[in-house]
């Protein structure tokens, strides 16, 4: 596994003096996630339970209560920060990375959680934050939330609150622009139009900048809907560098909304299919990522890296927005994608396994621990 990610370790040296130059932007959602764990058995007060190892487990208490009752009690193990957009700046701003955020963090004052989130990135909050519980199991998780909030936001919200000067002057500092989180935000399809049809004419052209955008599990959406948000989201692609992050059930998704073949859950089919809804979408770039590995294809190729798997994960809740953060900084840094794919496998392992976010400057050391 070390010799997979050797050329990365080679890379990332010279590469940390140019990250605290970098600048991005990122919304516009925003949680409080309260990670829980979900007890199957208690046999004493306080940590003497064994909780549900597996989904289908907890899943086949529920079905058995069908038509009766049932009291599952849930452990609260740690409240944070959440959504998409948080979870993804704050793993940028641990590299010391610029970061500017607008979203539901707290309105008239910034919730408890986001205080040191607030003291390294620059807020701008526009509405109340989701709540979120969080069911944590060792093969996935379960996430419960309450998202009336989310209706603020909208593009009046947005003219009003920041303004489009403002949101054009974000835009012309950013080297990275993320737009989060679609199937939550019922506005967000408006805020798409007025960023591309208000804001990005005002912007200097910038064919390097990256748009990147994570629908975040589609399901619930109709096709129809879906096929809507992707041509809004090609649009992108006449004013920078357009990225379409994906988990692989997401790719599956997009794939059937567009007609095209979906993947199986192995490099070389997942390839293909990202080939396709690249060409489909006429964007520069796109990214999936199965639990083990990721892949990305662009106009020259596509390709995939393995990640580094634990069984026995700390936490999996942020995982792959701790992937995007890190396979959308290799891309800022002018790495080819293949080495962005490592880093961003290699910044999700390091996450799931301490339940922190790395600085750039730990992946060398966690790369020379995988080898044991």
């Amino acid at each position: 596994m070390h010799d997979t990610y050797n050329s990365l370790a080679d890379l990332i040296p010279p590469s940390l003096p140019k990250v605290s130059g970098l600048s991005t932007l990122l919304g516009f959602d925003g949680t409080v996630d309260i990670i829980c764990r979900p007890v199957e058995t208690r046999r004493g007060p306080g940590d003497d339970y064994t909780p549900f190892s597996a989904i289908r487990d907890l899943g086949n208490r529920i079905t058995a209560a069908d038509g009766k009752s049932a009291l599952i009690e849930i452990v609260n193990e740690q409240v944070k920060i959440g959504g998409n957009g948080p979870i993804m700046a704050n793993a940028l701003a641990e590299s010391e990375l610029d970061v500017h955020y607008i979203g539901t963090l707290g309105k008239p004052s910034i919730h408890p959680a986001y205080g040191s989130f607030t003291e390294r990135i620059h807020c701008h909050s526009i509405a109340e934050p989701a709540i979120t519980h969080a069911l944590e199991f060792d093969n996935g998780k379960i996430m419960l939330a309450s998202m009336n909030s989310y209706e603020q936001v909208t593009a009046d919200v947005l003219e009003s609150e920041v303004g489009v000067e403002a949101m054009a002057d974000l835009i012309e500092n950013a080297q990275l622009v993320c737009l989060l989180n679609w199937t939550c935000l019922p506005g967000l399809n408006a805020i798409f139009d007025w960023i591309t049809l208000s804001v990005l004419p005002r912007v200097e052209a910038n064919p390097q900048r990256l748009f990147f955008f994570d629908l975040a599990d589609p399901s619930m959406r109709s096709a129809e809907a879906l096929r809507d948000v992707l041509q809004r989201i090609s649009r992108f692609a006449d004013f920078g560098h357009t990225v379409l992050g994906m988990n692989f059930n997401e790719a599956v998704q997009v794939s059937e909304a567009l007609s095209l073949q979906a993947p199986k859950p192995e490099a070389k089919s997942l390839c293909k299919a990202l080939e396709s809804i690249r060409s489909a979408l006429n964007i520069q770039t796109v990214m999936a990522h199965p639990v083990d590995f990721a892949a990305c294809a662009t106009a020259d190729g596509s390709w995939a890296a393995p990640g580094p798997h634990t069984d026995t994960p700390k936490i999996t809740t942020g995982a792959g927005d701790n992937l995007n953060a890190g396979f959308c900084l290799g891309l800022m840094l002018g790495f080819q994608p293949d080495d962005a794919l490592k880093l961003g496998v290699l910044y999700s392992g390091y996450y799931v396994r301490t339940a922190h976010s790395p600085h750039l400057q730990d992946i060398p050391a966690f790369i020379e621990s995988l080898q044991t």
